[in-house]
């Protein structure tokens, strides 16, 4: 039973046989403990700190803490578990091989990673801001200080080097929530760069947001009111204040804003386009990875077609937005020469293409209505609906 992979796992075998349930009966806590371990790994007692901790706590996640641990708590163990795994497998495909769909981190990468990763989620739990914009004010106002010093303290618990570690993975959750769509975030003119007031909702709503390229659920998650009422600094600089003042204390200079500060080995040398036989290690673009595309194919239109409401109803009743792969695929088909190369700049080749795939998918329905001299140009159809109606704007102008 200490073999067995998951507690789901464990609580279908206990169902099934007798024997092996009053051997469970007779060492729970050791099986669980074991189990445990082949959930979480060698980041187990930060997964259970993570469980059981408080600022004022002194909970190590050492053997005693995990015996103490309920099965509910074992249940959340396993949830945190998987988030790890799937941060890891995207944090792998980023900074490690663009081209693989499980983590290629070595064992001590892994470690470090979800070793991370647990810090982070405790340093959410514990820092947890209101959703609510009065209490975040307050708090600005009147405690500032105090949590930034209790920040601080926490921090100061580790090594340089494990918060270089940690500083990596905040660069990669920093940069994945810039890849989200979403109501909220899509017309959001101050969300030009990364900062730390979305990761702080915590690593499980970031990658839910970043899975479902929608940002909403950090929003929700964070307080809208909170959302559009800040700069507040206890969530603009959630984690870079207090590291910025650890490494002023310890004389160290920040580490770069770089993700692969984590790893070891130096990334895989991405193959060559399959077109253009280029190496592009940052922005490979071929058939493995379509489906990985973090973008808003919307955005993509050229001119003003985004806003033109016939043709974007048009484009979301395709629902081809929802298979990347497949929309793609059906894009290159129409790809023309100027950009044999184009899997080295994706969201170029899209833009010159995507109009011409919605206009092909139109033809196939029906008549095409004359083309509007000004094309996707056209700043009537964002205002007219008749105009847009009546006018094809899915073409250049073809006024000189």
């Amino acid at each position: 039973m200490q073999c067995m992979s998951t507690l789901k796992s464990l609580s279908a075998a206990l169902r099934v046989s007798k024997t092996w349930y009053e051997a469970f009966q007779t060492h729970p806590k050791s099986i669980l403990r074991a189990v445990g371990e082949n959930v979480v790994g060698p980041a187990l007692p930060d997964a259970v700190r993570v469980l059981r901790y408080s600022i004022d706590s002194t909970t190590t996640g050492g053997k005693e803490e995990i015996d103490k641990l309920t099965r509910k708590e074992y249940h959340r163990l396993s949830a945190n578990a998987a988030v790890v795994r799937r941060l890891e497998v995207a944090f792998s495909l980023k900074y490690r091989d663009p081209l693989s769909r499980a983590s290629q981190l070595t064992w001590t990468e892994s470690w470090r990673f979800a070793r991370a990763v647990y810090r982070i989620m405790l340093y959410c739990e514990v820092f947890h801001m209101p959703d609510d914009e009065d209490q975040v004010r307050e708090l600005q106002e009147t405690r500032h200080d105090e949590i930034v010093a209790q920040r601080v303290a926490m921090s100061n618990k580790y090594s340089t080097t494990e918060l270089f570690e940690l500083n990596s993975v905040l660069v990669f959750l920093r940069t994945i929530t810039m890849e989200c769509g979403g109501d909220y975030l899509e017309d959001e003119d101050d969300f030009q760069e990364p900062t730390d007031i979305l990761i702080s909702t915590g690593p499980a709503v970031v990658l839910h947001a970043w899975e479902h390229e929608n940002g909403d659920r950090m929003i929700d998650t964070l307080g809208y009111t909170v959302w559009i009422s800040g700069p507040y600094t206890l969530l603009l600089d959630f984690f870079a204040g207090p590291l910025q003042q650890i490494w002023n204390d310890r004389d160290v200079s920040p580490p770069p804003s770089d993700g692969k500060k984590l790893l070891d080995e130096a990334p895989h040398q991405s193959p060559p386009c399959h077109q253009c036989g280029l190496t592009s290690p940052n922005n490979l673009r071929c058939q493995q990875d379509w489906a990985d595309l973090h973008l808003n194919i919307r955005d993509l239109f050229p001119g003003n077609l985004s806003r033109n409401i016939i043709e974007m109803e048009l484009f979301e009743e395709t629902k081809s937005w929802l298979n990347k792969h497949k929309l793609i695929s059906e894009i290159y088909a129409l790809k023309t020469e100027e950009f044999e190369d184009w899997m080295t700049s994706d969201a170029l080749f899209l833009t010159a293409h995507l109009h011409l795939w919605l206009l092909h998918l139109k033809s196939k329905d029906g008549d095409v209505p004359e083309d509007c001299s000004y094309g996707y140009w056209c700043d009537i159809q964002t205002e007219v609906t008749l105009h847009a109606l009546t006018k094809n704007h899915l073409c250049a102008a073809k006024l000189s």
